[in-house]
């Protein structure tokens, strides 16, 4: 590989937030507040690395490193979408070539880092970045996922009702003529215990326990703010916590009352946090389940697909990997 291009850890924070908030495929969860978070709570280390070219900073990849047993993972945090690799901003007018080779070129530099110095790397990449064929190529697993996107700015609320699936919006009508009413709350508590209630008859993805501690942290940093809709009888039906920066918010953490799933609730906190939402777009992060995506569809956004990309570096691992994937096909 050329010699001017170097991977090393990125250490002044400051710098590694300049460079994180103006790159394409920045989000909050690649900024060194939310990573110190994650690391304080899982006691797994964060790295910030910098493919450098000379010395400028042209692409980066934030991420947390953890033992299990003798192997050294690399991966996105849990709770933490789309923290894959940060790419420097191209000047205007490059060719389209030059940019995609540009690319690569950094694909390259991370894939060639990252197999020589972990055993096992799982990356979740955001929706800014659509041309993971260097990964492909080099031997990794890509995972299709999808997201709704919301384009808030320049759109007046009449717009965004033309966007609203007729199906919800008569859920959303029918939760106003039953006079539940949309709040922001603090309650963190509250949030969590709805978080465990929307999966009491299956296992949860992430343990409600982790998730109260995450949600109890970003919120006492000022990272998130919370939403409920509360029925007329005092119960709260539906929560959501939302993650916010100047250009983009992220449905981040939901919980909702089963017993208030015929309301219409969960389509009115959602309509109602869209309609006063001040950034320039929405993420309602995920999309990848059914009954997800069909609750989703329905608030008007464009489908957005976006890749996790996968690689088990050690040579025992990759062989453990592939008898689990022949057992698990038959």
């Amino acid at each position: 590989m050329p010699s001017d291009y170097k991977i090393s850890p990125v250490t002044d924070d400051q710098e590694w937030d300049s460079f994180a908030t103006t790159s394409l495929g920045a989000t909050p969860f690649s900024s060194t507040k939310w990573m110190r978070i994650i690391e304080q709570i899982t006691g797994a280390q964060r790295v910030q690395l910098g493919l450098y070219k000379n010395s400028t900073l042209c692409a980066g990849l934030a991420a947390i490193v953890q033992k299990k047993g003798p192997f050294t993972q690399l991966g996105t945090p849990e709770l933490c979408p789309h923290t894959g690799i940060l790419l420097g901003r191209f000047p205007e007018g490059k060719r389209p070539t030059k940019r995609e080779a540009d690319w690569q070129n950094v694909c390259n530099h991370f894939i060639d880092h990252l197999s020589n110095h972990y055993d096992h790397v799982r990356i979740t990449h955001t929706p800014n970045l659509t041309d993971l064929r260097p990964f492909s190529w080099a031997g990794w697993k890509l995972n299709l996922r999808y997201t709704y996107h919301l384009e808030i700015k320049n759109q007046t609320e009449s717009d965004l009702w033309d966007r609203v699936e007729r199906r919800t919006r008569t859920a959303i009508r029918k939760a106003e003529k039953l006079g539940y009413v949309f709040q922001e709350i603090d309650d963190v508590d509250l949030l969590v215990n709805q978080y465990g209630k929307i999966y009491q008859d299956r296992p949860v993805p992430i343990d409600s326990n982790l998730v109260q501690s995450y949600v109890k942290s970003v919120y006492q940093s000022g990272l998130i703010r919370i939403f409920s809709v509360q029925a007329p009888n005092g119960e709260t039906a539906a929560t959501v916590a939302f993650v916010e920066n100047d250009d983009e918010s992220y449905a981040w953490v939901a919980g909702a009352d089963p017993s208030h799933y015929n309301s219409g609730a969960a389509s009115l906190l959602y309509w109602r946090y869209l309609s006063q939402c001040s950034q320039n777009r929405f993420d309602f992060v995920g999309a990848n389940l059914p009954s997800i995506a069909f609750f989703k569809r329905g608030l008007g956004g464009n489908l957005i697909p976006y890749y996790t990309t996968e690689h088990f570096c050690n040579r025992l691992l990759r062989k453990l990997d592939k008898v689990r994937g022949l057992f698990a096909r038959e």
